[in-house]
């Protein structure tokens, strides 16, 4: 039987007796509707896991027992940087969710040209968080340890400003491009990649110009126009087939 996984934050300790915050013990209780003595494991966000026993203490508290700590390898080699184009509703939900499934280290939202969410500053933030719970669920439910960072949202003219020098080593994914993956090599130096996504709409040719001459490559994954929300899930599933650990 799988053992239910919780995420937790702190610095574990075998032999720890850690209260569990409200809503972890709401999940385990009413949710999971787990009993008292049940193994259960937590994860920190920061590559450590606690494997141990819920203890119950009320109807709606518990704490967590640790018996032992170890710190798995669950991270592929690759320093992958999925740079999304801000879609609507689900569609960010479900890049942002596998991506991190396959792998991703962060993700950058960013506002580009043809972005159809209109979105506050003021909002900003909220919008950040609720994409940074969607990444917790998903390393809790792919086994992963450390949990990616959803950066802050920008507009791609500050993102970009930002990441000019040095250059970049890394993908803009253009349909009309004239290059696929299988012309790329990753260097030897292994450099962090940054993956460049347009939302429903796409990225501007102005805005492919202007990656590329950051140093990203144009690519394209074929005769067929991929949504959004497939996209950097394919391409990263790729990434990590030739160049990580998917291979």
């Amino acid at each position: 039987m799988r053992i239910s996984r919780l995420y937790l934050e702190g610095d574990y300790q075998a032999n720890q007796t850690i209260p569990l915050p409200k809503e972890q013990a709401h999940y385990a209780l009413t949710v999971l509707r787990l009993k008292n003595n049940y193994a259960i494991e937590a994860f920190n966000g920061k590559g450590s896991l606690a494997t141990g026993k819920l203890i119950v203490t009320s109807r709606r508290t518990a704490d967590f027992q640790i018996e032992t700590v170890t710190q798995p390898q669950t991270e592929s080699p690759l320093n992958l940087t999925l740079v999304q184009g801000i879609s609507k509703g689900d569609r960010m939900d479900y890049s942002i969710q596998k991506a991190v499934e396959l792998g991703v280290t962060q993700i950058q939202p960013v506002l580009t040209e043809r972005c159809d969410v209109k979105l506050p500053a003021e909002k900003f933030k909220k919008r950040q968080q609720q994409w940074q719970a969607i990444a917790i669920n998903a390393s809790e439910q792919s086994g992963r340890t450390v949990v990616p960072q959803i950066l802050p949202i920008q507009s791609y003219s500050n993102w970009l400003a930002q990441k000019l020098s040095p250059p970049l080593f890394g993908l803009v994914l253009d349909p009309y491009a004239k290059q696929t993956l299988k012309t790329i090599e990753y260097p030897k130096n292994t450099p962090p990649i940054h993956l460049l996504i347009g939302p429903e709409g796409g990225l501007s040719e102005a805005e492919v110009q202007h990656a590329t001459q950051a140093g990203l490559t144009p690519i394209q994954l074929g005769p067929r126009i991929l949504r959004t929300e497939t996209a950097g899930p394919a391409v990263i599933a790729i990434l990590q087939t030739l160049w990580g650990d998917l291979g």
